[in-house]
């Protein structure tokens, strides 16, 4: 309904100035009304993209992606959204999800701790205010998953946004164990003993619980015999005098009505005797993640380091007692490599594999050997570090992946490297790493194709907030 200003002043028409005020307020409850149902606030972000690349799924040229309380609600091609949204303008710009490093010591002090420690967390050598993170945000990183120094079974990697108010830094404590043999001098030894006593630690715990068992019956057996002799004696006192004095004799009460019910009077009923509760042994905390692994607990893993084929027999070697074990691969790599003896293997077992991108070459030969494209095509996920944690390397990655994908790797493989794979990986890839509804919103903005090495990253967003942008010419002079 439509009221023209000039009816009102009408005297055919008049509205009186108590009726005409209801109605305005009820056209303005309408309004706030619609707004509400599509889900309109001032908290409600809109990304207008050029183009939006979930990983996921399909790309939407143009795209639009829909965020609330630092979460992805919806991303498609055209989506209706309220007027009251925040429109962040990216009409030029190309829309990935925020890049995943999956295992890093970047800015981390220099130590090498050996043995056991899987009480130990890379938590514990993280400050995130003291960090600066502006090469990573620069080169599109939102996700950094730092390690614990060392051989052997050094600790338990820790996951941080590199962006965002202190508080929402560290995403998970506790990712995967860090696992790195020497296999070449007792490593395979090493992790099949630490293995083996996270077993005995386990067992220990069921052997308590069986003895406690044992002796819960017992006490249970002998309660219940003394309750049959109570009741014999209960049955004698009624075939003699009656009398009810004696302790865990029945007595009669009189309820509501008057009826009169037996009720024990047992010391036990009296007292309120409390059953006792079972209380395991503690675990060793430097076997934990272990026994953790093993008895399949939600979220526990490894990320075990391979330095050539060999150690993949090695590996296997002493895993066949626990082939169900969750474990992502890490293949430390030079130039010459001879993993090409078990890429069918891998991707036998679909293994989750992490490594730096760069092109191969066979052993004491010129030929050159994609390892990444190799792995992909056997049916293996590919995750992929820098070549090193320095800063430079950083920007290089997507420039290395370039090589990597003129030399056979599919573009949508070395894009879901840098961002679903990788958290999959460290166990968030229900979380990070694509566009999709529910998801973290993480997002870069390019000025290009991610895969064109030319293309600049111009924002980067974390949860919704833009944590950084790409300074000016002016600033940078």
């Amino acid at each position: 309904m439509i009221l023209h200003a000039g009816a009102v002043r009408d005297g055919a028409t008049r509205m009186p100035k108590r009726i005409l005020g209801r109605f305005l307020a009820l056209c303005v409850l309408c309004t706030v009304s619609t707004a509400a149902a599509l889900g309109g606030d001032d908290t409600l972000i809109v990304v207008k993209a050029g183009r939006v690349i979930t990983v996921s799924g399909e790309e939407h040229a143009p795209g639009t992606i829909v965020i609330e309380d630092g979460k992805i609600t919806a991303v498609g091609g055209d989506i209706e959204y309220p007027p009251s949204a925040r429109v962040i303008d990216a009409g030029t710009e190309t829309v990935t999800p925020g890049f995943v490093l999956p295992k890093s010591r970047y800015e981390l002090p220099t130590y090498s701790r050996s043995g056991v420690h899987g009480d130990q967390t890379a938590s514990s050598d993280v400050y995130p205010s003291q960090l600066r993170y502006d090469h990573l945000l620069k080169a599109g990183y939102t996700t950094i998953c730092y390690v614990p120094a060392g051989t052997g079974i050094p600790g338990v990697a820790s996951v941080y946004r590199t962006g965002g108010p202190d508080e929402t830094r560290l995403v998970r404590e506790n990712a995967y164990l860090h696992v790195v043999p020497k296999w070449r001098a007792g490593g395979k030894s090493t992790l099949r003993k630490a293995l083996k006593k996270a077993e005995e630690e386990i067992e220990k715990v069921e052997k308590a619980r069986k003895e406690w068992d044992e002796k819960q019956k017992k006490k249970d057996d002998e309660q219940k015999e003394s309750s049959e002799e109570e009741e014999v004696d209960e049955e004698s006192d009624e075939e003699g005098d009656g009398d009810d004095s004696t302790p865990g004799a029945k007595r009669r009460v009189a309820d509501e009505d008057g009826d009169e019910d037996e009720q024990d009077s047992s010391p036990a009923d009296v007292e309120g005797e409390e059953e006792e509760e079972f209380e395991p042994p503690k675990i060793d905390p430097a076997h934990q993640p272990l026994v953790d692994l093993i008895q399949h607990k939600e979220g526990a893993r490894m990320m075990v380091t391979l330095t050539r084929a060999s150690d993949l027999r090695h590996f296997d070697d002493v895993m066949k007692a626990y082939e169900d074990l969750d474990y992502v691969l890490y293949l430390a790599t030079a130039r010459s490599t001879d993993y090409h003896h078990v890429v069918e293997a891998l991707g036998e077992r679909q293994a989750s594999v992490t490594l730096r991108p760069w092109i191969h070459f066979l052993p004491q030969t010129t030929f050159r050997y994609n390892v990444m494209a190799k792995l992909v095509e056997a049916g293996c996920s590919v995750a992929v570090i820098p070549w090193s944690d320095d800063r430079v390397e950083f920007g290089r990655v997507r420039a290395r992946l370039a090589d990597l994908v003129r030399a056979g790797l599919s573009r949508e493989s070395a894009l879901k490297s840098l961002t679903l794979a990788p958290a999959e990986a460290i166990g968030l890839g229900d979380q990070i790493g694509s566009i999709e509804k529910e998801k973290a919103a993480d997002l870069v903005f390019f000025d290009g194709d991610p895969i064109d090495p030319h293309a600049q990253v111009r924002r980067v967003m974390i949860l919704g907030e833009i944590v950084w942008t790409q300074p000016s010419e002016e600033d940078q002079r």
